[in-house]
């Protein structure tokens, strides 16, 4: 039994209509090449390749093939984990969480198999944290100042993203994209100095502790070369406690630094 799912963007419905890309097969049969390579687990595959539109700048094209995730909504067959990253992204944007921008996500079910295509737009301009402290590592940490303004702005993307009870669940420092140019100092004034990308195992939790307490963990072990200092005063800017954490907070900071 055949069956089609399509989604695209009313800012991108004229763009994509324009050059035949507003269709679940022309995005499936495009040739593009791979960014990283693709993973094969969950009983499928799914690869992201870049692609570069004709003027409307980069995008950002994921394809699956029974990638899929089971719910008590979905024991069976289950659903593409593209279909849920384009749910949260959606959900993202519209509570004011700065994730890349989904252009159209489009699903097929065909003989046996479920196929489906996520596209965002690309953030340009930004780099990933990983990058840019691996610059720092090896050519100097910057002033306290520019250390403070990254860690508020990391601190408060992720309890937006928290408060709507949204755990990453892959949280590392290449999946937290920074501006360049705001962290340079060039500009003041970016609606989205730090944004979150690769939300496909992004998961909503009854409690918000959970959430905190997995992501915070793992974006702690993976965050090499910060100081404990530092550690410590992101913890306070992501629970607006400042420099004086209560008790609850001083467990948390207890568990986390065990860990790093």
């Amino acid at each position: 039994m055949s069956w089609q799912q399509l989604h695209v963007s009313p800012d991108w419905a004229a763009v994509l209509g324009a050059q035949g890309l507003d269709r679940f097969e022309a995005w499936w049969a495009l040739q593009l090449d791979e960014v990283e390579p693709g993973n094969r687990r969950r009983g499928g595959w799914s690869t992201v390749f870049r692609h570069g539109l004709d003027g409307a700048g980069g995008l950002f094209v994921k394809r699956q093939e029974d990638h899929v995730y089971r719910s008590l909504r979905h024991p069976l067959r289950g659903r593409l984990t593209a279909e849920r990253e384009f749910r949260v992204l959606q959900r993202c944007l519209a509570a004011g969480v700065a994730v890349a921008q989904p252009v159209l996500y489009a699903a097929q079910r065909d003989g046996g198999h479920q196929r489906g295509v996520l596209v965002t737009r690309e953030l340009a301009g930004y780099r990933a944290l990983v990058d840019v402290v691996d610059d720092w590592q090896r050519s100097g940490w910057p002033a306290r100042a520019t250390r403070e303004r990254l860690l508020r702005a990391v601190a408060d993307v992720l309890r937006r993203l928290h408060a709507l009870h949204l755990e990453h669940r892959c949280l590392y420092p290449k999946h937290v994209m920074v501006h360049v140019a705001w962290l340079a100092g060039e500009l003041d004034d970016v609606a989205a100095p730090v944004a979150l990308i690769d939300l496909e195992k992004c998961k909503r939790r009854w409690r918000r502790a959970d959430c905190v307490r997995r992501d915070l963990d793992t974006l702690n072990r993976r965050s090499a070369g910060w100081s404990r200092t530092d550690r410590r005063r992101f913890l306070g800017y992501y629970l607006s406690a400042g420099r004086r954490l209560d008790a609850a907070g001083r467990r948390l900071w207890r568990q986390l630094a065990r860990r790093s």
